[in-house]
């Protein structure tokens, strides 16, 4: 009895914990949609109060003073182009660590791994010298670059860790029946770990999408920039309009939750398939 009793207060303080994380969690969303819908004036009189009236001109002066939509596609398209030139490198990459045997395999394993531990801070002035070198500053192509370069260590260190946990016996079985490698790896491998690529693939759209450091040194044309970048000069320009700022803020993390929100399932599947072999 008193065992039972002392696990329903262990469940209700864990409880307390988690709404209290929620709370502090959600909080400044709210704060930063409800803020957004009043005008300057109403924002400044009371700050902390629901809006009296629903005011959508902070989103039509980012809509049309800034081009949002034009904004939204630049980050969607650099995004995508990185995460496709990522993932084309970092899977096969991810198998042959993974399954395949050949000369120095641990070695340019742990080199590559070992990148991880780099700063990446350190690479900002040579990257940017050899990309002005080469021609690719102001151009979308050093963006993607830089970001699918910057990510491949830790989405291969990632996915080798997986697919060492897929049975051997499974893929002897299908090179038996002649499969090459590419075929296993395209028609077993990668059904196997989906859920650890989507997880991967979430977490470095979402580090992509709130990047402000890289598109703001490789980008300076006004029709190139993303929308972190965006936001930064709405916070340069209009410091003192904070409903407009927090509009911009406010939409700018929408697509990152939205991605957690529709990817979740793989995402719990991802985070503990490798756990058990």
């Amino acid at each position: 009895m008193m065992k039972t009793a002392y696990i329903k207060w262990i469940r209700f303080l864990i409880f307390i914990v988690l709404a209290i994380i929620a709370v502090m969690s959600l909080y400044p969303l709210f704060y930063m949609a409800f803020s957004s819908m009043k005008p300057t004036i109403e924002y400044i009189k009371h700050p902390m109060g629901l809006p009296q009236t629903w005011y959508f001109d902070n989103f039509k002066a980012l809509i049309y003073r800034f081009s949002l939509f034009r904004l939204f596609g630049n980050t969607l398209l650099y995004v995508g182009l990185s995460m496709v030139a990522c993932l084309t490198i970092s899977i096969p990459a991810a198998y042959a660590f993974a399954k395949l045997k050949f000369s120095f395999r641990n070695g340019f394993y742990i080199a590559m791994i070992a990148t991880m531990t780099i700063p990446g801070v350190t690479f900002i002035i040579p990257n940017y010298l050899l990309m002005s070198k080469i021609g690719w500053t102001d151009h979308i192509v050093s963006v993607v670059v830089i970001w699918a370069v910057s990510a491949i260590p830790s989405t291969v260190f990632l996915l080798t860790s997986l697919m060492r946990g897929m049975p051997d016996e499974i893929l002897e079985a299908i090179k038996m029946d002649g499969a090459k490698y590419y075929q296993t790896m395209t028609k077993m491998i990668l059904p196997m770990s989906l859920p650890g690529v989507v997880t991967v693939s979430v977490f470095n759209a979402t580090n992509w999408w709130n990047d402000l450091l890289t598109p703001l040194i490789y980008l300076q044309s006004d029709n190139l920039k993303t929308v972190t970048v965006a936001v930064a000069t709405v916070l340069n320009r209009f410091s003192s309009d904070y409903p407009l700022l927090l509009s911009g803020l406010l939409l700018s993390s929408l697509p990152p939750i939205a991605i957690y929100i529709v990817f979740q399932s793989y995402i719990r599947k991802g985070l503990v398939v490798g756990a058990v072999k």
